[in-house]
Protein backbone atom coordinates (compact mmCIF):
# COMPACT_ATOMS: atom_id res chain seq x y z
CA UNK A 1 0.00 0.00 0.00
CA UNK A 2 1.20 3.18 -0.66
CA UNK A 3 2.61 5.49 1.74
CA UNK A 4 0.01 8.28 2.58
CA UNK A 5 1.16 11.92 0.77
CA UNK A 6 -0.28 14.06 3.74
CA UNK A 7 2.16 11.94 6.39
CA UNK A 8 4.95 12.30 3.86
CA UNK A 9 4.96 16.05 3.97
CA UNK A 10 4.14 15.76 8.07
CA UNK A 11 0.78 17.72 7.33
CA UNK A 12 -2.80 16.88 8.47
CA UNK A 13 -5.64 16.37 5.34
CA UNK A 14 -7.16 19.55 5.72
CA UNK A 15 -3.73 21.51 5.32
CA UNK A 16 -3.93 24.58 3.70
CA UNK A 17 -2.35 25.38 0.05
CA UNK A 18 0.12 27.51 2.33
CA UNK A 19 1.11 25.00 5.09
CA UNK A 20 1.79 22.25 1.97
CA UNK A 21 3.98 24.72 0.76
CA UNK A 22 5.59 25.68 4.24
CA UNK A 23 5.82 22.09 4.80
CA UNK A 24 7.51 20.86 1.36
CA UNK A 25 9.93 24.16 1.61
CA UNK A 26 11.53 22.69 4.93
CA UNK A 27 11.55 19.22 3.61
CA UNK A 28 13.07 19.36 0.43
CA UNK A 29 15.81 22.02 2.39
CA UNK A 30 16.74 18.73 4.52
CA UNK A 31 16.63 15.96 2.21
CA UNK A 32 17.84 17.83 -1.22
CA UNK A 33 20.53 15.28 -2.54
CA UNK A 34 22.56 18.75 -3.03
CA UNK A 35 22.83 19.07 1.01
CA UNK A 36 23.06 15.26 1.26
CA UNK A 37 26.03 14.11 -1.45
CA UNK A 38 26.20 10.51 -1.28
CA UNK A 39 23.65 9.66 1.16
CA UNK A 40 20.75 7.10 -0.49
CA UNK A 41 17.79 7.75 2.19
CA UNK A 42 17.82 11.43 1.65
CA UNK A 43 17.62 10.62 -1.94
CA UNK A 44 14.62 8.13 -1.51
CA UNK A 45 13.31 10.75 0.72
CA UNK A 46 13.65 13.92 -1.61
CA UNK A 47 11.94 11.84 -4.11
CA UNK A 48 8.97 10.76 -1.92
CA UNK A 49 8.47 14.13 -0.72
CA UNK A 50 8.69 15.77 -4.23
CA UNK A 51 6.31 13.08 -5.46
CA UNK A 52 3.36 14.17 -2.40
CA UNK A 53 4.09 18.29 -3.20
CA UNK A 54 3.70 17.40 -6.94
CA UNK A 55 0.14 16.28 -6.09
CA UNK A 56 -0.60 18.23 -3.01
CA UNK A 57 -0.10 21.45 -4.76
CA UNK A 58 -2.59 20.91 -7.67
CA UNK A 59 -6.09 21.96 -6.83
CA UNK A 60 -7.50 18.54 -8.64
CA UNK A 61 -4.92 16.64 -8.61
CA UNK A 62 -5.10 16.57 -4.52
CA UNK A 63 -9.00 16.56 -5.30
CA UNK A 64 -8.56 13.27 -7.26
CA UNK A 65 -5.99 11.87 -5.05
CA UNK A 66 -8.59 12.48 -1.75
CA UNK A 67 -11.49 11.02 -3.60
CA UNK A 68 -9.62 8.13 -5.18
CA UNK A 69 -5.82 7.63 -3.75
CA UNK A 70 -4.59 8.58 -6.83
CA UNK A 71 -3.86 11.49 -8.76
CA UNK A 72 -6.28 10.86 -11.46
CA UNK A 73 -9.65 9.35 -11.78
CA UNK A 74 -9.60 5.33 -12.28
CA UNK A 75 -10.95 5.56 -15.63
CA UNK A 76 -9.14 2.32 -16.19
CA UNK A 77 -10.32 0.77 -12.89
CA UNK A 78 -7.77 -1.15 -10.96
CA UNK A 79 -5.19 -2.85 -13.69
CA UNK A 80 -7.27 -1.73 -16.17
CA UNK A 81 -6.19 -1.26 -19.72
CA UNK A 82 -7.01 2.86 -19.59
CA UNK A 83 -4.84 5.68 -19.91
CA UNK A 84 -5.23 6.15 -15.58
CA UNK A 85 -5.31 2.58 -14.97
CA UNK A 86 -1.08 2.30 -13.83
CA UNK A 87 -1.82 4.58 -11.65
CA UNK A 88 -4.95 3.21 -9.55
CA UNK A 89 -4.34 3.40 -6.27
CA UNK A 90 -0.29 4.77 -6.28
CA UNK A 91 1.11 7.36 -7.43
CA UNK A 92 3.07 4.86 -9.68
CA UNK A 93 6.62 5.38 -11.16
CA UNK A 94 7.87 8.77 -10.82
CA UNK A 95 11.40 10.28 -11.91
CA UNK A 96 12.25 14.25 -12.73
CA UNK A 97 12.51 13.77 -16.06
CA UNK A 98 11.47 16.90 -17.57
CA UNK A 99 12.02 19.41 -14.66
CA UNK A 100 14.32 21.82 -15.16
CA UNK A 101 14.02 24.18 -11.90
CA UNK A 102 15.35 27.10 -13.77
CA UNK A 103 12.83 27.45 -15.82
CA UNK A 104 9.64 26.13 -14.02
CA UNK A 105 7.71 23.60 -14.80
CA UNK A 106 6.50 20.52 -13.43
CA UNK A 107 5.12 16.94 -14.54
CA UNK A 108 2.41 16.11 -16.11
CA UNK A 109 1.44 19.93 -16.73
CA UNK A 110 1.28 20.69 -12.84
CA UNK A 111 0.73 24.36 -11.78
CA UNK A 112 3.06 24.50 -9.20
CA UNK A 113 5.72 26.29 -10.36
CA UNK A 114 8.81 24.76 -8.73
CA UNK A 115 11.48 27.22 -9.84
CA UNK A 116 9.86 29.61 -7.42
CA UNK A 117 10.18 26.96 -4.83
CA UNK A 118 13.58 26.03 -5.41
CA UNK A 119 15.01 29.63 -6.06
CA UNK A 120 13.47 31.00 -2.28
CA UNK A 121 15.14 27.22 -1.36
CA UNK A 122 18.95 27.62 -2.89
CA UNK A 123 18.97 31.75 -2.27
CA UNK A 124 18.13 30.70 1.80
CA UNK A 125 21.64 28.62 1.49
CA UNK A 126 23.83 30.96 0.67
CA UNK A 127 22.04 33.61 2.69
CA UNK A 128 22.68 31.33 5.55
CA UNK A 129 26.28 30.64 4.09
CA UNK A 130 26.86 34.16 3.77
CA UNK A 131 26.06 34.52 7.40
CA UNK A 132 28.44 32.31 8.51
CA UNK A 133 31.24 33.30 6.30
CA UNK A 134 30.62 37.00 5.23
CA UNK A 135 28.90 38.53 8.32
CA UNK A 136 30.13 39.96 11.41
CA UNK A 137 31.02 36.81 13.59
CA UNK A 138 31.75 36.97 17.20
CA UNK A 139 34.98 35.18 18.50
CA UNK A 140 34.87 32.02 20.53
CA UNK A 141 34.72 32.21 24.26
CA UNK A 142 37.98 30.94 26.30
CA UNK A 143 38.00 29.16 29.30
CA UNK A 144 40.86 29.02 31.47
CA UNK A 145 40.52 26.95 35.72
CA UNK A 146 42.57 28.24 38.23
CA UNK A 147 42.73 26.79 42.30
CA UNK A 148 42.52 28.92 45.05
CA UNK A 149 42.43 28.59 48.70
CA UNK A 150 39.94 28.46 50.84
CA UNK A 151 40.49 31.84 52.22
CA UNK A 152 41.11 33.66 48.88
CA UNK A 153 37.89 32.36 47.56
CA UNK A 154 36.06 33.84 50.70
CA UNK A 155 38.10 37.44 50.79
CA UNK A 156 38.70 37.35 46.70
CA UNK A 157 41.50 38.75 45.09
CA UNK A 158 43.50 39.83 41.86
CA UNK A 159 45.45 37.51 40.19
CA UNK A 160 47.83 38.08 36.94
CA UNK A 161 47.47 35.71 34.47
CA UNK A 162 49.11 35.07 30.80
CA UNK A 163 46.79 33.62 28.28
CA UNK A 164 47.39 32.76 24.76
CA UNK A 165 44.63 34.16 22.10
CA UNK A 166 44.15 35.47 19.29
CA UNK A 167 43.79 39.35 17.92
CA UNK A 168 42.45 40.94 14.23
CA UNK A 169 44.96 40.77 11.91
CA UNK A 170 45.97 44.24 11.27
CA UNK A 171 46.26 43.96 7.45
CA UNK A 172 43.05 42.66 6.52
CA UNK A 173 41.17 43.75 9.77
CA UNK A 174 39.50 40.10 10.20
CA UNK A 175 38.22 39.92 6.81
CA UNK A 176 40.35 37.07 5.54
CA UNK A 177 40.90 39.22 2.06
CA UNK A 178 42.70 42.66 1.15
CA UNK A 179 41.84 43.95 -2.22
CA UNK A 180 43.95 43.88 -5.08
CA UNK A 181 43.55 47.40 -7.00
CA UNK A 182 41.84 45.29 -9.93
CA UNK A 183 38.70 43.11 -10.74
CA UNK A 184 39.23 39.21 -12.30
CA UNK A 185 36.38 37.71 -13.71
CA UNK A 186 34.94 34.62 -12.15
CA UNK A 187 35.89 31.76 -14.58
CA UNK A 188 33.70 29.14 -12.36
CA UNK A 189 30.31 31.63 -13.63
CA UNK A 190 32.29 33.43 -16.76
CA UNK A 191 31.20 36.55 -14.75
CA UNK A 192 27.52 36.54 -14.76
CA UNK A 193 27.20 35.59 -11.14
CA UNK A 194 24.85 32.95 -11.54
CA UNK A 195 25.41 28.99 -11.76
CA UNK A 196 23.57 25.99 -13.01
CA UNK A 197 23.57 22.79 -10.73
CA UNK A 198 22.18 19.43 -12.07
CA UNK A 199 21.26 16.55 -9.40
CA UNK A 200 20.19 13.64 -11.52
CA UNK A 201 17.86 15.32 -13.86
CA UNK A 202 17.29 17.97 -11.98
CA UNK A 203 18.83 21.80 -13.09
CA UNK A 204 18.22 24.76 -10.96
CA UNK A 205 20.01 28.14 -10.93
CA UNK A 206 21.82 29.29 -8.19
CA UNK A 207 24.08 32.31 -7.46
CA UNK A 208 27.97 31.22 -8.15
CA UNK A 209 29.47 29.91 -4.91
CA UNK A 210 32.99 31.07 -6.20
CA UNK A 211 32.67 34.63 -6.17
CA UNK A 212 29.36 34.69 -3.74
CA UNK A 213 27.28 36.05 -6.76
CA UNK A 214 29.36 39.33 -8.06
CA UNK A 215 31.26 37.71 -10.89
CA UNK A 216 34.42 39.23 -10.37
CA UNK A 217 36.97 39.17 -7.55
CA UNK A 218 38.86 41.93 -6.36
CA UNK A 219 40.69 40.66 -3.76
CA UNK A 220 42.90 38.11 -2.44
CA UNK A 221 43.96 35.66 0.54
CA UNK A 222 45.57 37.86 3.01
CA UNK A 223 49.63 36.95 2.75
CA UNK A 224 50.04 38.57 6.92
CA UNK A 225 47.79 36.01 8.25
CA UNK A 226 47.39 33.57 5.67
CA UNK A 227 43.83 33.64 5.16
CA UNK A 228 42.80 33.22 8.56
CA UNK A 229 41.85 36.69 10.13
CA UNK A 230 43.43 36.58 13.06
CA UNK A 231 47.33 36.50 14.75
CA UNK A 232 48.53 34.65 17.66
CA UNK A 233 48.36 36.64 20.84
CA UNK A 234 50.08 35.80 24.16
CA UNK A 235 48.56 38.18 26.73
CA UNK A 236 49.12 39.04 30.42
CA UNK A 237 45.93 40.30 31.77
CA UNK A 238 45.09 41.26 35.31
CA UNK A 239 41.70 39.52 36.83
CA UNK A 240 39.46 40.38 40.12
CA UNK A 241 38.63 37.46 41.26
CA UNK A 242 35.44 38.73 43.62
CA UNK A 243 34.74 37.52 47.22
CA UNK A 244 32.72 34.19 47.45
CA UNK A 245 33.57 32.18 44.55
CA UNK A 246 33.04 28.81 45.11
CA UNK A 247 34.04 25.38 43.21
CA UNK A 248 32.84 25.97 39.49
CA UNK A 249 32.22 29.59 39.37
CA UNK A 250 32.60 31.32 36.22
CA UNK A 251 34.57 34.79 36.30
CA UNK A 252 33.42 36.31 33.12
CA UNK A 253 36.23 38.93 31.62
CA UNK A 254 34.90 40.25 28.74
CA UNK A 255 36.39 41.02 25.39
CA UNK A 256 39.49 38.92 26.66
CA UNK A 257 38.48 36.09 23.66
CA UNK A 258 39.29 34.88 20.34
CA UNK A 259 38.98 37.51 17.79
CA UNK A 260 36.17 38.08 15.93
CA UNK A 261 36.04 38.11 12.20
CA UNK A 262 34.15 40.12 9.52
CA UNK A 263 33.53 42.86 11.82
CA UNK A 264 32.61 40.58 15.08
CA UNK A 265 33.27 41.36 18.40
CA UNK A 266 35.97 39.35 20.49
CA UNK A 267 34.64 36.29 22.81
CA UNK A 268 35.24 36.54 26.76
CA UNK A 269 37.28 35.19 28.81
CA UNK A 270 35.92 32.58 31.73
CA UNK A 271 37.72 31.80 34.91
CA UNK A 272 36.67 28.49 36.52
CA UNK A 273 37.32 28.34 39.65
CA UNK A 274 38.68 25.31 41.92
CA UNK A 275 38.61 25.75 45.64
CA UNK A 276 40.64 23.74 48.57
CA UNK A 277 39.06 22.52 51.41
CA UNK A 278 39.77 23.85 54.79
CA UNK A 279 40.84 22.11 57.78
CA UNK A 280 38.55 23.65 59.67
CA UNK A 281 35.22 25.26 57.90
CA UNK A 282 32.93 23.37 55.39
CA UNK A 283 31.13 25.51 53.28
CA UNK A 284 27.59 24.91 52.31
CA UNK A 285 26.28 27.57 50.20
CA UNK A 286 27.01 30.82 51.87
CA UNK A 287 27.10 29.51 55.36
CA UNK A 288 30.01 28.15 57.08
CA UNK A 289 30.00 24.88 59.70
CA UNK A 290 32.61 24.08 62.05
CA UNK A 291 32.97 22.13 65.39
CA UNK A 292 34.18 23.28 68.49
CA UNK A 293 35.00 21.03 71.73
CA UNK A 294 33.70 22.36 75.25
CA UNK A 295 34.67 20.96 78.63
CA UNK A 296 32.35 19.12 80.98
CA UNK A 297 32.50 21.62 83.23
CA UNK A 298 31.63 24.02 80.44
CA UNK A 299 28.74 21.95 79.24
CA UNK A 300 27.57 21.55 82.81
CA UNK A 301 27.64 25.15 84.21
CA UNK A 302 27.62 27.28 81.23
CA UNK A 303 30.48 29.19 79.76
CA UNK A 304 31.76 31.93 77.15
CA UNK A 305 33.88 30.11 74.17
CA UNK A 306 35.84 31.92 71.84
CA UNK A 307 35.51 30.53 68.25
CA UNK A 308 37.60 31.37 65.28
CA UNK A 309 35.92 33.01 62.31
CA UNK A 310 37.13 33.95 58.95
CA UNK A 311 38.17 37.06 59.72
CA UNK A 312 39.10 36.58 63.25
CA UNK A 313 37.18 35.32 66.31
CA UNK A 314 33.76 35.90 68.20
CA UNK A 315 32.11 34.95 71.23
CA UNK A 316 29.56 32.46 72.10
CA UNK A 317 27.18 31.95 75.15
CA UNK A 318 27.36 28.12 76.24
CA UNK A 319 24.08 27.71 78.24
CA UNK A 320 24.47 25.51 81.33
CA UNK A 321 23.31 21.37 80.53
CA UNK A 322 24.69 22.28 76.87
CA UNK A 323 24.85 18.29 75.10
CA UNK A 324 27.17 17.64 72.20
CA UNK A 325 25.74 17.99 68.85
CA UNK A 326 24.08 21.17 69.61
CA UNK A 327 24.69 24.48 67.42
CA UNK A 328 24.97 27.81 67.88
CA UNK A 329 24.70 30.57 64.75
CA UNK A 330 27.08 33.54 64.69
CA UNK A 331 25.02 36.12 62.37
CA UNK A 332 27.07 37.61 59.18
CA UNK A 333 30.29 35.54 59.86
CA UNK A 334 29.83 33.13 56.65
CA UNK A 335 30.93 33.69 52.91
CA UNK A 336 29.69 37.11 50.81
CA UNK A 337 27.24 36.29 48.34
CA UNK A 338 28.28 36.73 45.10
CA UNK A 339 25.09 38.55 43.90
CA UNK A 340 23.29 40.62 46.53
CA UNK A 341 25.32 42.25 49.36
CA UNK A 342 23.88 39.37 52.24
CA UNK A 343 26.53 37.84 53.74
CA UNK A 344 25.96 33.78 55.28
CA UNK A 345 26.18 32.97 58.90
CA UNK A 346 28.65 31.01 61.06
CA UNK A 347 26.75 27.67 62.42
CA UNK A 348 28.65 25.88 65.44
CA UNK A 349 28.44 22.50 66.63
CA UNK A 350 29.75 21.37 70.18
CA UNK A 351 31.35 18.83 71.35
CA UNK A 352 31.30 17.67 74.88
CA UNK A 353 34.54 16.36 75.77
CA UNK A 354 34.28 14.02 78.85
CA UNK A 355 37.10 14.23 81.13
CA UNK A 356 39.81 11.50 81.85
CA UNK A 357 40.28 11.24 86.11
CA UNK A 358 43.52 11.13 87.08
CA UNK A 359 43.38 11.41 90.85
CA UNK A 360 41.04 9.45 93.91
CA UNK A 361 39.48 12.81 95.19
CA UNK A 362 38.25 13.49 91.92
CA UNK A 363 36.29 10.83 91.90
CA UNK A 364 35.16 10.38 95.08
CA UNK A 365 33.61 14.40 94.06
CA UNK A 366 31.98 12.24 90.90
CA UNK A 367 30.70 9.90 92.89
CA UNK A 368 29.29 12.44 95.22
CA UNK A 369 27.98 14.76 91.87
CA UNK A 370 26.16 11.82 91.13
CA UNK A 371 24.42 10.96 94.66
CA UNK A 372 23.13 14.65 94.81
CA UNK A 373 21.89 14.54 90.75
CA UNK A 374 20.13 10.68 90.57
CA UNK A 375 19.48 10.83 86.90
CA UNK A 376 19.49 7.71 84.71
CA UNK A 377 19.68 8.83 80.95
CA UNK A 378 18.36 5.60 80.03
CA UNK A 379 15.26 5.28 81.64
CA UNK A 380 13.11 5.71 78.61
CA UNK A 381 15.01 3.29 76.11
CA UNK A 382 12.88 0.20 75.70
CA UNK A 383 12.97 -2.38 72.37
CA UNK A 384 9.54 -3.67 71.47
CA UNK A 385 9.02 -7.41 71.91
Amino acid sequence: MAEDLYKVLGVKRGASAAEIKKAYRRLARKYHPDFNAGNKTAETKFKAISEAYEVLSDEQKRKNYDLYGSATPPTGGPGGSGPYGKQWGGMGDFNFQGFDFSSGGGQGGGKQDFSEIFSDLFRGARNEQQSTTRGPQRGQDIQHSITLTFMEAIKGMTMNFKIDRSMVCTSCKGFRQVKTGKKTTCTNCGGNGKQKLRQGNMVFETPCRSCDGRGYFDSKSCDNCDGAGRRPLAEKIKVNIPPGVGNGTRVRVPSKGEAGLFGGPEGDLFIITKVDEHEFFERKGENLYCQVPISFVEATLGAKVQVPTIDGSATIKIPPGTQTGQKFRIRGKGVPALRGEQTGDQFVEVRVQVPRLRDERSKELLREFETLNPENPRENLHVSQ
